[in-house]
């Protein structure tokens, strides 16, 4: 049998006696471009719109068990991957990346003989694949510098007061009352108990992106307290 194995919802195939056939096939996302035809001008002039589209991973799995135990093994397969949606996928051999999957589709299960059931896993995810260090918090100091694609960062503050966050010279304002986190992938501000503070808050989320390369990030007051989950990631 290969080494090679996937992890899903923390869960590794080979944790269920679960076999990855090959290694799948990964496609590169497609960029969401506005195209603008100009009457006299040869071609067309296309505009990023700063997004990308889902993709598809096919992984073919199979999995080895006695006759009477087909059914059982097929529904612990079942039972590990359509359990949860919004999952992390992890391989194996790319150990500092994750794609985050939105769902997932098992196809119909071939029974290739009485102890063999093969099945393919489609995960619909993210177009972006995110760094496993990304996804955890860091000071000021250490996401000042992006060696990635654009990415959009958590902010999670600490202090009573009105918090005056600063981001490559843009202003974003939010009274704190003690502690708030600032989702900029959702576009949501709120309190640890998931009490949303969105109306409290002044300023556009897009301006909070971290953008490849270097970036200016500042709060004030100082005796406001911040740390940053800059969530990583490239194509």
């Amino acid at each position: 049998m290969s080494e090679y194995d996937v992890t899903y919802a923390g869960e590794t195939a080979r944790s269920h006696d679960i076999y990855i056939v090959q290694r799948p096939d990964i496609p590169a996302p497609e960029i969401n471009r506005d195209q603008i035809d100009i009457p006299g001008r040869d071609g067309s002039l296309y505009l990023s719109q700063r997004t990308v589209n889902d993709i598809q991973i096919s992984i073919e799995m199979n999995f080895m068990t006695t006759p009477n135990q087909w059914g059982e093994k097929y529904r612990e397969a079942k039972a590990w991957l359509l359990k949860e949606q919004n999952g992390v996928l992890k391989m194996n051999d790319d150990p500092e990346w994750f794609y985050r999957a939105k769902k997932v589709v098992i196809e119909t299960s071939e029974r290739t003989c009485r102890q063999i059931g093969k099945f393919i896993a489609t995960f619909t995810c993210s177009g972006y694949m995110y760094r496993v260090d990304g996804a955890t918090s860091h000071t000021i100091e250490e996401v000042q510098r992006n060696n990635w694609e654009e990415c959009h960062p958590t902010y999670l503050i600490k202090g009573d007061a009105n918090c005056r966050l600063k981001v490559n010279g843009k202003y974003f304002v939010v009274n704190v009352g003690q502690e708030c986190t600032i989702d900029t992938e959702r576009q949501i501000a709120y309190k640890s108990d998931g009490t949303l503070v969105n109306a409290y808050v002044t300023g556009d989320y897009e301006d909070l992106y971290l953008k490849t390369g270097g970036n200016t990030i500042e709060i004030t007051p100082e005796t406001m307290t911040m740390e940053i989950i800059p969530n990583w990631r490239c194509y």
